[in-house]
């Protein structure tokens, strides 16, 4: 049984993109990755606003309201067989003239994919990621920072130079020095039980599983900080982890050779248990 997709609002099982639209042409375009629980679209609302406010920033008006959506998705889950799985909503200025200008281009499109998820291995959720230093630092003032962009390209040169030092992630730097954020997922860590997160002033992407813990955060009484960090702020860290929708809290076995950790800590089980609870 060949996969079914919607593209535009239809149902269908023989996907084309077209060779001009922008989003294939020019990574035109913007993306959500929403994890699916039992057929159901997790933070969906939440998902849907960053897409809305990543939109009006580049200039795209797309026709995404979340009833719709959630329709959409309800839709492929039950087509798809899929129960724990992971919805892709691709949105992109639609088709164009050649050029860089969006001059003519549109009205916008968009694509929604459901598969299935297999979560990481316990052994990899027990004992944690390990982060290399990307070499390449990153611009604060960048609107690409900001924007969940199909223009991935240089998170995947990140990625790659990561996996060569056999680490699974990589942290960007920016041109200031200070800490921004992993290339798929929000960076915390614990010192003396305080909780610390790079700002969102920080070439960061406003994660929503990243506000959904500073929320639950706040919830188990654990104080949180954002702010403006450097590499020497976090060599005294206890813990460390990461987050994003579908790794959901991960913890962090080694930062490259700035710091080193021993399995989950007591300030992450606390959050990963809490956030457990709300699937």
């Amino acid at each position: 049984m060949k996969e079914k997709v919607v593209v535009n609002g239809m149902a269908t099982e023989d996907a084309q993109a077209p060779m001009d639209d922008r989003g294939f042409t020019l990574g035109d375009g913007l993306f959500e990755t929403i994890p699916i629980y039992h057929g159901r679209p997790f933070l969906l609302t939440e998902h849907l606003a960053r897409l809305a406010q990543g939109a009006k920033l580049i200039g795209i008006e797309p026709d995404l309201a979340e009833k719709k959506v959630a329709f959409a998705i309800a839709e492929l889950a039950s087509a798809n067989h899929v129960s724990r799985g992971v919805a892709r909503l691709t949105l992109t200025r639609g088709l164009g003239p050649r050029g860089y200008s969006s001059h003519g281009a549109g009205p916008a499109r968009w694509y929604l994919t459901v598969r299935p998820y297999d979560p990481p291995e316990r052994k990899k959720t027990e004992g944690g990621y390990k982060v290399a230093i990307s070499p390449n630092p990153v611009d604060a003032a960048s609107v690409l920072r900001r924007i969940k962009s199909v223009s991935a390209l240089e998170k995947v040169l990140a990625i790659g130079h990561a996996q060569k030092t056999g680490a699974d992630e990589a942290l960007s730097i920016t041109h200031d020095g200070l800490i921004s954020s992993l290339q798929s997922a929000n960076l915390f860590w614990v010192k003396d039980g305080t909780l610390y997160t790079p700002g969102l002033d920080c070439a960061i992407l406003p994660g929503v599983t990243r506000k959904t813990v500073l929320a639950l955060a706040a919830k188990e009484g654990i104080k949180a900080v954002e702010g403006k960090f450097t590499l020497e702020d976090m060599r005294q860290a206890q813990e460390m982890f990461a987050t994003n929708s579908l790794i959901e809290i991960m913890p962090i076995s080694q930062l490259d050779t700035v710091a080193e950790f021993g399995g989950i800590g007591p300030v992450t089980n606390k959050l990963h248990k809490a956030y457990q609870r709300m699937l």
